[in-house]
């Protein structure tokens, strides 16, 4: 290759629609602008993709100087000097001779990898820039350079399906990921295609790999040997694996462990420990947890603000959020900080560090009080963090006392945010481990009370009872009381009344004599829920007016709101469905700042059953089939004395309703999501559709149509006589087509529109 020319693609360039019509943008506005992001992520391929397709914008041409073999930066002027044919020859030589051949010029110079040389780089485009009117800058580099007017464009990760995403083929492929892996899965294995028999495995390689391209290829190329089910089950050793890649690779490219490797040695010693410190985070973290957990040792917790910073600089950790700064590692680099971490045999105290500040966080216990929405929205950002730190706790000897401690404070956060599964999983690890010779009546009571809210009673009642005869036996009386108020209604759902009102009513007094303002209003409302379900609306009412009382006097939001529901609800009952609406209405908007999908999934299908009631029938049957989805999604039934009341709902509409009628009212509901189901059962304007605010490259409408047509596979003449235009129109169609998306084959527009492009 002629040096400083642009090198020919070897491989099919895929994706990155999006981040090459912002990279076009900010060229457009700026003279220098950087791409920056983490080894492997594809910054220089985007940017040489970028640059291949500006050359007509530059008379004098698009030009690369290569600057990842380079080690000295006294060198960088004659390496860029170099690539653009130049050679030392004058006493003056150095930034004055190259801004003096430049300064006439229009060129974009292509200055790949600067990171390691970014003090010389700076300087270097500071002065070209200065001196050269016509020259613009693009460079690749792990942190931005520092240079005056450089706008940076960080390189995201390719997107991935989601878990939950289908595994069909033609899904799979809208995921630039997976049609990268597939594109170089052909190119070593021929006859290589994304099908039902392997998506899901090719699914699970690009998520695990964070849709990383350097990972993803060097995956690829595993297929010489291995099925992608087998790769997908050795990624636990990706390090071992991902190894080799061609001779002429540049060694940091040869392996992934060698990219991040290369990563680590240009930080300094500081540097290098705070990315084996934040490795043991799970997704992302604050600064706050930064400080607290990794300021130990050398490292103060008046550096670390500084050192996230640097990292974030250099493409290690990446920011996350608008408002909080939040950050986090990419899995494949988390993994290379923890092995360093390990093989310095620190892990586990940075461990007990992590864990304890998170149980910390679990263990304010702002479930009921005005601070419930902000403590958790801040469990729901750490919740990868405390689930880290309870699998610590359940691998770590005599972890598993402040693992139960952590889960018990959680109990509200499981319950309400959709985690019961999760939360009766772990609680039931912990409490094997704790074994019989450490009774844990609160763990217990805990556990049964999750399985309580999932519909599981006979679960419910043994864990219960368990709970209450360990509290007894410890002389525990606020466990007791805890164990007695649940186990109260449990007994009632498995037909015995009247004892689950006597087990309830012996809650209400433990709890007042042990001075729990919360315990009391719970078992108050548990006491009121009982009468409700067995059709005694007034003294239900009673109970509840009483639980409301308390809970506004100790500042408890949480279950006044739930007992302005069952006021609703027994006001409905009593044959008052218009104050029985706005009661729950108001409980409903109470529901949706506290982020509570259990009260809102009680709260509009009380609305359904007060709606048939008033024969608003398709009103009713749409927020029936809301709450069904609501009611799936967390998971959790309706409670059971509730059902007959949804059930009369159901059947009404059944009858009233003609069957299309019936069926397009049940759709609408069943595709709302809770936001939607929320603003409709307050009679809100509705949100603006997923294809309202879809974001993207903007093509007029005869450019849509085009394209189209190119993904048919219609030749430009073929296209012409389709729309009755010329040739020459539809060639200049075509050319803006790929302008604004930056594609260079009728195969990428193709792509394009079979993804789906806005309109």
């Amino acid at each position: 290759m002629e040096p400083g020319r642009l090198p020919g693609e070897l491989t099919e360039f895929v994706g990155r629609r999006a981040e090459l019509a912002r990279v076009r943008d900010a060229l457009e506005g700026a003279r220098l602008v950087t791409l920056t992001g983490p080894g492997g992520i594809g910054k220089t391929r985007l940017a040489l993709r970028v640059a291949s397709g500006a050359g007509r914008a530059f008379d004098d041409g698009v030009w690369l100087a290569e600057l990842g073999v380079l080690r000295d930066p006294g060198l960088v002027v004659d390496e860029v000097a170099r690539s653009f044919g130049l050679s030392d020859r004058s006493v003056r030589w150095a930034v004055a001779s190259l801004a003096d051949y430049l300064q006439a010029r229009r060129v974009l110079l292509v200055l790949d990898q600067c990171e390691h040389l970014a003090d010389a780089c700076a300087v270097l485009a500071d002065a070209l820039l200065r001196s050269c009117p016509g020259l613009r800058i693009l460079a690749t580099s792990r942190h931005v350079l520092g240079v005056a007017g450089e706008v940076t464009v960080p390189v995201p990760p390719m997107p991935v399906p989601g878990v939950d995403d289908p595994n069909e083929p033609g899904e799979l492929l809208r995921f630039e990921a997976v049609r990268l892996f597939a594109e170089r899965a052909a190119a070593v294995l021929p006859g290589f295609a994304v099908d039902a028999a392997n998506g899901a495995a090719v699914a699970g390689v690009c998520r695990v790999l964070d849709g990383i391209p350097l990972a993803l290829e060097l995956a690829a190329v595993r297929l010489r040997s291995l099925a992608p089910e087998q790769i997908q089950a050795r990624l636990g050793s990706r390090f071992q694996l991902l190894s080799g890649g061609g001779p002429t690779g540049a060694p940091h490219h040869r392996t992934l462990q060698a990219t991040l490797e290369w990563s680590y040695e240009l930080l300094t010693e500081p540097e290098q420990a705070m990315w084996r410190r934040v490795s043991v985070f799970a997704g992302s973290f604050d600064l706050d947890a930064a400080e607290t957990v990794c300021a130990v040792g050398r490292v103060g917790a008046g550096q670390v603000a500084d050192l996230v910073d640097a990292l974030v600089a250099k493409s290690i950790l990446l920011r996350r959020g608008r408002g909080t700064a939040r950050y986090r590692l990419l899995d494949t680099i988390a993994e290379f900080g923890l092995a360093k971490l390990r093989g310095r045999g620190n892990e586990r105290r940075l461990r007990l560090r992590h864990r304890a500040y998170y149980a910390a966080l679990a263990a304010r216990q702002e479930a009921f009080g005005r601070g419930r929405a902000e403590w958790i929205s801040a469990l729901d950002a750490d919740h990868e963090n405390l689930r880290a730190a309870l699998r610590f706790c359940l691998s770590e000897p005599g972890g598993a006392a402040a693992g139960a401690q952590i889960a018990c404070d959680l109990w509200r956060y499981w319950e309400t945010h959709g985690h019961l599964t999760e939360g009766r999983r772990v609680l039931a690890a912990l409490l094997e481990r704790l074994g019989q010779t450490s009774p844990a009546p609160r763990a217990l009571w805990v556990a049964g009370f999750l399985a309580m809210v999932q519909g599981d009673m006979s679960t419910a009642r043994t864990l219960l009872e368990a709970g209450l005869s360990a509290a007894r036996l410890l002389g525990d009386r606020d466990a007791e009381a805890w164990a007695l108020s649940f186990l109260g209604y449990v007994t009632y759902s498995l037909g015995q009344a009247e004892d689950g009102q006597a087990r309830v009513e012996s809650a209400i007094r433990l709890h007042e004599e042990t001075g729990n303002q919360i315990g009391v209003a719970l078992a108050l409302a548990q006491a009121g829920f009982i009468r409700l379900c067995s059709g005694e609306p007034q003294m239900a009412a009673d109970l509840y007016a009483h639980c409301a009382r308390v809970s506004e006097s100790s500042g408890n939001v949480w279950y006044q709101t739930y007992a302005q529901w069952a006021v609703g609800v027994a006001t409905w009952m009593l044959g008052d469905p218009g104050s029985a609406a706005a009661s729950v209405r108001d409980a409903l908007a109470v529901m949706r700042r506290a982020d509570d999908p259990i009260g809102v999934a009680l709260c509009l299908d009380a609305l359904a059953w007060i709606a048939a009631s008033q024969d608003e029938t398709a009103r009713s049957l749409t927020l029936l089939a809301a709450a069904d989805r609501a009611w799936e999604t967390i998971p959790a039934p309706l409670p059971c004395g509730l059902g007959p009341h949804h059930d009369e709902a159901l059947g009404a509409a059944r009858k009233v309703l003609p069957a299309a009628e019936y069926r397009a009212a049940r759709a609408k509901g069943n595709t709302m999501d809770p936001a939607e189901a929320i603003a409709f059962a307050l009679g809100e304007s509705p949100r603006p559709g997923p294809a309202a605010r879809r974001a993207g490259p903007r093509l007029t409408r005869r450019e849509q149509d085009v394209a189209a047509l190119v993904a048919q596979g219609m030749s430009n003449s073929q296209i012409a006589a389709s729309l009755v235009i010329s040739v020459r129109t539809v060639e200049t169609h075509v050319a803006h087509i790929m302008d604004k998306l930056g594609c260079s084959t009728r195969a990428q527009i193709a792509a394009w529109s079979a993804a789906g492009p806005p309109r």
